[in-house]
Parts: structure tokens; C-alpha cells; sequence
């Protein structure tokens, strides 16, 4: 909650489960083999309710992973099909991503941009 005189800072990016969420939903996938595993499941039997970005965060590191809806099904089954010899490491910046190369040190930080200058 912000208060007068004090400013409270809303975090952003990456929440500090996501590594080993991660690497839980990577070993799931492994375990089953062909058979793959269901949204649900990740969701309610083992609380990975960010699943979905995990597996997408993978298929960018090169894992071949198929998302299935088979007949019947309400939610989507995730099947690992090949794993890289060495996965590619994404950047969870947002300006590496999208410019391909990393901030420059000389590049002023977001707070100290006129527009977000602080007024006292």
C-alpha cells in the first residue's frame, strides 16, 4: 500500500518461483513420455498455474514441446517430443529481446526519465 513520504515498488518481470517452476514442469514432462501431461493436472493436482508460461519460456530454449487437445478433453495435454542438445538461453529482458543485443551501461535508468521523475 503506498503511504505519504514512502513509496512502495510493484515488482515486475519474472516472479522468484519461476525457475523452479520451470524446472518442476520440465521434469513432469520427461517422467510420462509419450502420454504427455494435462494443463489440469499441472493446475490442480500440482498448483503450476503458470504452466503455460513455463512451456512457452521451453519452446523458446528449443524443446519440442506439442500441446494436444484430445477428444473430450477441456484442457490442452503437453507432450515433450525432443529436447536440444544445448538449450538456447533466453534473455528475460525485454530489451534484449527485442533489440538482440544487451542495455548499453551508458542508458539511463527508467526513474530517471523526466517523465517519471520524482516530485518532492
Amino acid at each position: 500500500m503506498r503511504t505519504e513520504g514512502s513509496r512502495q515498488r510493484i515488482p515486475r518481470g519474472r516472479p522468484a518461483f519461476a525457475e523452479a517452476q520451470r524446472a518442476f514442469v520440465l521434469r513432469k514432462l520427461r517422467e510420462p513420455g509419450e502420454c504427455g501431461v494435462s494443463r489440469a493436472t499441472f493446475i490442480f493436482d500440482y498448483r503450476a498455474t503458470q504452466c503455460g508460461a513455463r512451456v512457452d519460456e521451453q519452446k523458446r530454449e528449443r524443446y519440442i514441446i506439442e500441446s494436444v487437445l484430445r477428444d473430450g478433453d477441456t484442457y490442452i495435454t503437453y507432450v515433450l517430443r525432443s529436447e536440444p542438445a544445448e538449450p538456447r538461453k533466453v534473455s528475460t529482458d525485454w530489451y534484449e529481446r527485442a533489440t538482440g543485443r544487451p542495455r548499453s551501461a551508458a542508458q539511463p535508468p527508467a526513474d530517471d526519465l523526466p517523465l517519471f521523475r520524482q516530485r518532492l
